[in-house]
């Protein structure tokens, strides 16, 4: 029983069965996964996927049809007291202030909510908006604010707190890409200091900050995997190769007919080779001695380097292929 108690808190989220119908719809049908802490961990599917419902029910704030989740060690049960909301913080989408505060007087707001030691969490959120870039709009009324420094606001104020646990739901949605930088190389400093789980539909950012990723679709979980290990088993290798004009469409029919080789594609000057599963090895290994051998001259052949997005899209065509996954 004490080994037990002592795996679940070592997760700063454990959930099993999770299953949410409301009155036409199935949102969510017995999810399981589990975030360790000091993780960051990404929450990944298309719209309507389940993600927001089953986030709303982690922070206690609708029920679920049935299923079992633990926050920080402490088991939820809807409409209860739950201490773990004292080191937790949300930030939705489209977070909302009162519109006549000033950005510095919402985040005091926030520090005064939570009761922190006023000289230093005014110190605090001094620092972070400047982190954020707010300074200059530090005194200015939130009403005025873009949607792009609202959500820069919501972020400053999760972090004013130091919380254990952040859940994050599209956190850098309406972000320009240097915003996106900034908040991301934020997220990146938290490992190992904080949990950090949050949704998002830019691939590219879960891919740069998340240790493991969730993987739902249609309200099931598809796949829950490290982001390296889901790279190496779904991304499919591709390689760039160029020969001379004159021989690319010989090239592409002879490449095609490559057992090793998936599809074939022009990319500007070049061809695409894309590998089918588990073949990159011996597609690489073959290819260039197989066009030399017809009299295709070959000038360049390089790897092209796959990404989550691909991966991701892999997961959910095998699933709706009815594939498995897991």
């Amino acid at each position: 029983m004490a080994e037990e108690r002592n795996k679940i808190n070592t997760y700063a989220l454990e959930v099993k069965g999770l299953t949410k119908h409301f009155a036409n719809h199935r949102a969510l049908q017995e999810v399981d996964f589990t975030v360790q802490q000091g993780n960051i961990h990404g929450f990944l599917g298309p719209n309507g996927a389940g993600k927001t419902t089953a986030i709303k029910i982690i922070l206690g704030l609708i029920p679920a049809t049935a299923g079992k989740v633990n926050v920080m060690g402490e088991p939820l049960t809807y409409g209860k007291n739950l201490r773990y909301l004292q080191h937790t913080n949300y930030l939705p989408q489209d977070p909302v202030f009162p519109e006549g505060l000033t950005g510095k007087e919402a985040l005091g707001l926030v520090a005064d909510i939570y009761k922190l030691p006023y000289k230093a969490s005014r110190k605090r959120l001094g620092k972070l908006l400047g982190y954020f870039q707010l300074e200059d709009a530090a005194n200015r009324k939130v009403g005025a604010y873009s949607r792009g420094m609202q959500q820069r606001l919501g972020l400053a104020a999760v972090l004013l707190t130091e919380p254990k646990l952040m859940i994050l739901d599209e956190p850098v949605s309406a972000l320009d890409p240097e915003g996106r930088r900034r908040v991301l190389d934020i997220i990146s400093r938290l490992k190992g200091r904080a949990t950090v789980f949050f949704s998002s539909h830019i691939l590219a950012d879960v891919e740069r900050v998340c240790d493991h990723v969730t993987i739902i679709d249609h309200g099931r979980k598809l796949l829950q995997i490290s982001t390296g290990e889901l790279l190496n088993r779904y991304a499919m290798e591709q390689y760039l190769v160029s020969v001379r004009a004159d021989q690319r469409r010989e090239a592409a029919a002879l490449i095609r007919q490559h057992k090793a080789v998936r599809e074939v594609v022009p990319h500007l000057d070049k061809l695409l080779i894309i590998s089918e599963p588990g073949e990159a090895v011996a597609m690489a290994e073959q290819m260039i001695p197989l066009l030399i051998s017809r009299g295709i001259v070959v000038t360049e052949f390089m790897q092209n380097r796959t990404d989550l997005e691909e991966a991701f899209f892999r997961v959910l065509e095998e699933n709706h292929r009815g594939g498995e996954v897991e």
